[in-house]
C-alpha cells in the first residue's frame, strides 16, 4: 500500500489561501446580492387554490370560460418566461365548476386604457412596487386581481392573496374588492381572512 503524503508541508504558512477563499466567497455574496430580481415560480398548488377561488366570484359563476391575464414586471429577470409557463400551467387547469381557462402573460403597461378583455389577473410575485398602477387597472376594469406573494396585500394591488401550503390561507382585500365592484358569495367572505 503507498504512504499517503501530508496535505501540507510542516510550517508551510496557509494563510494566503485562506485569505483567497475569504475573498472570494465575499465576491460571490456581492454578485447575489447586486443580480436583478428572478421571478419566482409560482406552486401549482397555489394556482389552483386560486381558480377554485374564482367560482366564489358572483360575476364569473356559470361562465363557460374565464379569461386570466398572468401579469409579470418589467425588472424582473425572467419575468416573461415565468408568467409564460404559469399561463400555460393555468390554461392546462380546470376552472371553476365546468369552466375552462384561458391564460396570457402581460406586462403591467399592457394593463393601460387599451388592455385586452381579462375576467381576473393572477399577479407573479415581486409585483408590490408596481402596485399603484395594479390597483388602477383592477378598479378600472372591474376584475379580481389574485396572487400567492403576500407583498401584494401591503401594496393594494390583489383582491386575494392565496397561498396553498400546509393549509389554504386566503386573505380579501375588502376595500380594493369594493373599489373595483368584485363581489363574493357570502359564505366566502365568511371564510376568508379579511383585510
Amino acid at each position: 500500500m503507498p504512504k499517503r503524503r501530508p496535505l501540507s508541508k510542516p510550517g508551510l504558512d496557509r494563510s494566503p489561501h485562506v485569505a483567497r477563499i475569504a475573498a472570494a466567497v465575499a465576491v460571490c455574496a456581492t454578485l447575489a446580492q447586486m443580480a436583478p430580481a428572478r421571478a419566482a415560480d409560482v406552486a401549482p398548488a397555489d394556482l389552483q387554490a386560486a381558480t377554485r377561488s374564482l367560482g366564489f366570484v358572483d360575476a364569473l359563476q356559470n361562465r363557460s370560460t374565464i379569461f386570466i391575464g398572468v401579469v409579470y414586471g418589467p425588472g424582473v429577470r425572467d419575468g416573461k418566461n415565468s408568467a409564460a409557463q404559469t399561463a400555460g400551467t393555468l390554461a392546462a387547469m380546470r376552472g371553476p365548476g365546468s369552466s375552462t381557462i384561458r391564460a396570457n402573460a402581460v406586462t403591467v403597461a399592457e394593463l393601460g386604457p387599451n388592455a385586452q378583455h381579462f375576467d381576473a389577473l393572477y399577479l407573479m410575485p415581486g409585483l408590490a412596487a408596481n402596485g399603484a398602477q395594479i390597483a388602477d387597472a383592477v378598479r378600472r376594469l372591474h376584475i379580481v386581481s389574485i396572487s400567492s406573494d403576500p407583498a401584494c396585500l401591503d401594496a393594494r394591488c390583489c383582491v386575494l392573496m392565496v397561498q396553498a401550503g400546509s393549509g389554504v390561507n386566503i386573505v380579501l382585500d375588502t376595500a380594493l374588492s369594493a373599489a373595483a365592484g368584485v363581489e363574493f358569495s357570502s359564505v366566502f367572505t365568511m371564510m376568508v381572512k379579511r383585510r
